[in-house]
């Protein structure tokens, strides 16, 4: 049985690097304060006001394989540190199992940071042996920082984890209290194993996560409650409005609120009022619609008037010169909602203005125009180029637009937009792409959904039939390595806990309806959805993996991008919340998944750079990563998807931190960790993944 470890020094040199580089990039922050009497405190700031830095200066060189960093401290304190001496271990004793070896390598390092006299000795419970020398990293956390760094190699663990922290312990400053509240996370990066400390045990590290490897009911009820918290604190005091980043490394939110997320965020709170029949989740989708409306263009001079402006900047007080059809479509799902929930009728009225609006920017052949953008005081420019993901959100909304008035015109709209994307599956089959992206499961999962809401709209038998064939086809993307806890439930080709969040909703969706159709073999979906759930929670803030966080109790239940990217984006907790709450009343007693870890002797000795090499041919043979980040940049006017994973106004937040803070360092490509790319320099951000 295989097992995944990570490229150690790789992603703890790119959360340090991230962490260090988001506590300075704090600094001057300003309160973006949240109500008062809510359960957990808003982000202490928004992003930095402080001019963007030279980007010539600001670049850095990435670490060598040996980090430098503490040297300097390292030279100057060893000499003060306790040197202790080892007793045992008894290497007769029975051999250890994978968490009883974690505790006993970070109880040892305990012991060791707190010899305070030359002499003493430290008892050592490590009967392991190897065929190859050792190698130990021992890190500190404090406050989301990494304080304190010490590295050693011996052929004997023991030595060597000794040294490790006496160097870890002169890297802080040399005394006793060095490591005493720091949170210490423990390397064998040569042996593939990765320990986080937590409440005096040692959790597993995987590629930068500490997996779940068992989930049931109750914890995934847990997690529908912190993710509700979570985004009733993105919600802006003033504007009750979204935010689209919460940077937890620095506890901060971008300046601006986006539509977009502002809708996901009503339409996941609506979803939370039909579960729990709480009034007040009502009433906070209304104070966001009341942002909602004010978002839309009224202007009917310049063939604007209906659709939705993506952004108010709060800096400048103004909506951003741009109408994206992806902000529109998805602002329409949550009117219809708030519609049939209030009868309100300035909801429906929005609605169809929107839908609309969405109509005129059909091409004849059933595709759609992407956006209209505007420079200050110049004409409005057109986007024309061919978005699966648009439009198939925009087939999507015009399908439910349907549903809600029977007005035939929205009907005729969207099945020349249905016909559109029948004819590309006929032709390219299932797996898609468009004028901006080769084939990718984002892609095509919105061509799934929007299909099987035109075929909601019109029981037609054929586009059922195309909706389970490419279901179908989705499914066999997905990972299924009960030994890979880093990658098994998320989908080939899409990296980003985003991208399997939406995945997880469309198949959730899919599944009900293949139950409403008495169909067979339909527990293939809700199964492919427990395996994304899995994946999904092991990326989600809690007290067992939030060492890179400055505000813990801000950060609890939001869903960090990756494994080298730990901002929050709120499509990703919205996709996970509606996949959760979907699949909730469907699921058994007792444990749901379980992901046995592999025996310890074996762990030691997998080769886990070949196994990585291996999986990273059939994840690239899966599908191009849809986040683009192996495509040229591409401005923001170009950029087809506005729900992107770096883009803005300002470069994306490549360290966590606020955007216009200074850049994370390029890595050598032999230490990019798994789950990304790697970063990327200063300049106009790729495009990115769907809302």
């Amino acid at each position: 049985m295989r097992q995944r470890s990570p490229h150690s020094i790789a992603w703890f040199s790119a959360l340090a690097s991230a962490a260090a580089l988001s506590f300075f990039g704090a600094a001057g922050c300003q309160r973006d304060g949240a109500k008062e009497g809510e359960a957990a405190p808003a982000p202490s700031g928004a992003a930095s006001a402080a001019p963007s830095p030279d980007k010539k200066k600001a670049r850095v060189r990435g670490p060598d394989l040996h980090d430098d960093r503490f040297d300097a401290k390292i030279a100057e304190n060893l000499p003060k540190v306790p040197d202790p001496k080892i007793t045992g271990p008894d290497n007769a004793g029975a051999p250890l199992d994978n968490q009883v070896f974690r505790d006993r390598v970070l109880g040892f390092a305990r012991k060791v940071a707190a010899i305070e006299k030359e002499g003493e000795s430290v008892a050592c419970e490590l009967p392991v042996t190897s065929a190859k020398p050792f190698r130990a990293v021992v890190w500190g956390y404090r406050e989301g920082v990494q304080v304190a760094r010490g590295e050693a190699s011996d052929a004997s663990l023991c030595v060597t984890l000794k040294e490790a922290t006496r160097r870890a312990i002169a890297s802080g400053g040399g005394t006793k209290e060095a490591l005493g509240t720091t949170r210490l996370a423990i390397e064998l990066p040569d042996h593939g194993m990765s320990i986080l400390e937590h409440e005096g045990k040692g959790l597993e590290l995987d590629h930068g996560l500490v997996p779940l490897r068992s989930f049931d009911k109750a914890l995934l009820a847990k997690r529908i409650d912190e993710g509700q918290a979570y985004l009733l604190r993105v919600l802006d005091a003033e504007h009750k409005g979204a935010h689209k980043y919460y940077h937890a490394p620095a506890d901060a939110f971008e300046p601006e609120l986006h539509t977009i997320y502002t809708a996901s965020t009503g339409f996941t709170l609506l979803k939370l009022h039909a579960m729990k029949k709480d009034k007040s989740l009502l009433d906070k989708t209304k104070s966001t619609a009341e942002f909602l409306l004010s978002m839309q263009s009224r202007d009917e001079r310049d063939h604007t008037a209906g659709g939705f402006f993506y952004t108010l900047d709060l800096k400048r007080g103004k909506p951003e010169r741009k109408l994206v059809v992806g902000t529109t479509s998805k602002t329409i799902f949550t009117l219809l909602e708030l519609h049939a929930l209030t009868k309100d009728a300035k909801y429906m009225d929005a609605a169809r203005k929107a839908g609309d609006w969405l109509i005129s920017m059909q091409l004849p052949t059933g595709a759609v125009r992407a956006s209209l953008s505007q420079h200050e005081g110049g004409p409005w420019t057109v986007q024309a180029k061919e978005s699966t993901l648009y439009t198939g959100q925009v087939l999507s909304a015009l399908s439910r637009l349907h549903r809600a008035t029977k007005d035939k015109k929205y009907l005729d709209a969207a099945a020349s937009t249905a016909m559109f994307l029948s004819q590309k599956v006929e032709k390219n089959g299932c797996y898609v792409g468009d004028e901006y992206r080769k084939p990718n499961p984002i892609s095509s999962s919105w061509l799934v959904l929007s299909l099987l809401d035109f075929a909601k709209s019109t029981g037609d038998k054929r586009i059922e039939d195309l909706v389970f064939r490419c279901s179908r086809e989705l499914l066999g993307r997905q990972w299924k390595r009960s030994e890979d806890a880093y990658r098994h439930g998320r989908w080939k080709g899409s990296l980003s806990s985003s991208g399997t969040g939406w995945l997880a909703e469309v198949m959730s969706e899919v599944f009900m309806f293949c139950r409403d159709k008495g169909k067979e073999n339909c527990d293939a979906y809700k199964d492919a959805v427990v395996a994304a759930v899995r994946q999904i929670m092991q990326y989600t803030y809690a007290p067992e993996n939030d060492f890179v966080v400055k505000n813990p109790k801000a950060a609890a239940g939001g869903v960090f991008w990756s494994v080298r990217e730990r901002y929050v984006r709120t499509d990703s907790v919205c996709h996970a919340m509606n996949a959760y709450i979907n699949i909730l009343p469907f699921l058994g007693d007792g444990a749901l998944l379980e992901l046995p870890e592999m025996p310890l002797a074996e762990r030691l000795a997998f080769d886990s750079d070949a196994d990585d090499k291996k999986a990273e041919a059939e994840d690239r043979a899966g599908g191009d990563d849809p986040e683009g980040a192996d495509d040229a940049p591409m401005s923001r006017a170009e950029d087809p998807a506005e729900e992107g994973a770096m883009k803005g106004p300002r470069r994306g937040p490549m360290s966590g931190g606020p955007d216009d803070g200074p850049p994370r360092p390029r890595l050598p490509k032999g230490f990019r960790p798994q789950g990304g790319r790697g970063p990327r320099p200063p300049g106009p951000p790729p495009q990115g993944m769907p809302q």
